[in-house]
């Protein structure tokens, strides 16, 4: 697993680093396990940027297209020898997991997994193209090669008795030169084509400033929702100035579970700046927009967030109360034979868009609305 999450890591990135440059990449991430799971002895997942497209395992025998939504329809034809790469690379990874097995002195029966990671890159203007391969068994960092037509790179593993001799090596860059780089680039190009609609959407961020009170000050948090591609620029301010990021909780940029992206900065203030009664804004660029979008709130009243604290008698005395009531409620429903449904009053707050379990708290005024600069 550490090298699987080694690897995504590594995807997501180079992802960060191409995304909003005109580059693009295809990506194979393979696994093959050795001993008794419900898994299928090798899998493959072909990823074009940071979307799903493609699916192989050995039990099917077959290289399945998958959707927006991530179901698995009709059979991807990428051509025989894009089937054929894949199957050596099974092979090639079974062979390879026997000799990590016999160097580690693996000898106990159990589960043990080999996985690779290959990619291709291409920029729009076709200047550049780039492929890598790396792969590792059993938590160890096996070897890894890049090549972009002029260099071809080779490293070898930790814990790895055998690296590839010069002769293999060049062999190696004639493969990636006539064989792997220009098939992936191909094959890369043709699915650009094909999935222009989900890579080359542009999905406006949804932005929104958020404060919460809480003892001794107040937390502000900076959150942009909803938006593709990836990348993205969020800054907060304070009276027109960035906030040294230092100073804040940064997030990793997330998936949303729906094919969207979500980042959230987070600000601690304490009383004596509550009282400066700064002025906020949440600013974003992205690819999606023209110009910067950005929300600001200004600090109006401090003893808004002044957080009033009851004493554990108070509490227990209210509690205590309102279950009196409630039991008396209930005997003179009981009696008069009357039900009790619960609704939902007209003027309730339904306010969509915020997350559950946060409440978007104003100090005076309603946040202003989202507007462009």
């Amino acid at each position: 697993m550490f090298v699987l999450q080694l690897m995504l890591g590594f995807l997501l990135l180079h992802l960060v680093m191409s995304s909003g440059f005109g580059n693009h990449s295809l990506w194979g991430l393979f696994t093959y396990i050795s001993g008794p799971t419900q898994f299928p002895e090798f899998s493959m997942v072909m990823m074009l940027d940071d979307i799903q497209v493609g699916y192989y395992d050995s039990n099917t025998d077959r290289l399945i297209k998958v959707g927006n939504g991530g179901e698995k329809g009709e059979e991807l034809d990428l051509g025989q020898l894009a089937l054929d790469v894949v199957l050596q690379s099974m092979m090639k990874m079974r062979t390879r997991l026997d000799i990590v097995k016999k160097q580690l002195n693996l000898t106990a029966p159990g589960v043990y997994v080999h996985q690779g990671m290959g990619a291709c890159e291409i920029q729009e203007n076709d200047q550049h193209d780039f492929i890598m391969f790396r792969d590792g068994a059993n938590g160890h960092d096996a070897d890894s090669v890049q090549y972009n037509r002029t260099h071809f790179l080779y490293g070898g593993g930790d814990g790895w008795d055998f690296h590839w001799d010069i002769m293999e090596q060049r062999y190696m860059q004639k493969r990636f030169s006539n064989i792997y780089q220009p098939l992936c680039a191909q094959i890369l190009r043709r699915l650009l084509e094909s999935e222009k609609n989900r890579v080359m959407r542009r999905v406006r961020p949804r932005l929104r400033l958020l404060s919460q009170p809480g003892r001794g000050g107040a937390q502000i948090t900076c959150l942009a929702t909803d938006f593709y591609p990836r990348h993205i620029n969020l800054t907060l301010l304070r009276d027109g100035e960035p906030v040294d990021e230092d100073q804040m909780t940064v997030g990793s940029v997330l998936p949303n579970g729906n094919g969207l992206y979500q980042l959230r900065k987070t600000l601690m203030v304490d009383e004596e700046e509550l009282q400066r009664k700064h002025k906020y804004t949440c600013a974003a660029s992205h690819l999606s927009l023209d110009n910067r979008l950005d929300v600001s709130w200004r600090v109006e009243s401090f003893r808004s967030f002044r957080v009033q604290v009851i004493s554990a008698p108070v509490v227990l005395m209210v509690a205590a109360v309102l279950l009196l009531v409630l039991m008396m409620k209930m005997r003179r429903s009981g009696s008069e034979g009357i039900s009790m449904e619960t609704q939902e009053s007209p003027g309730a707050n339904t306010e969509e868009g915020l997350e559950p379990g946060v409440e978007d708290w104003d100090v005076t005024a309603p946040l202003k609305q989202i507007s462009s600069k």
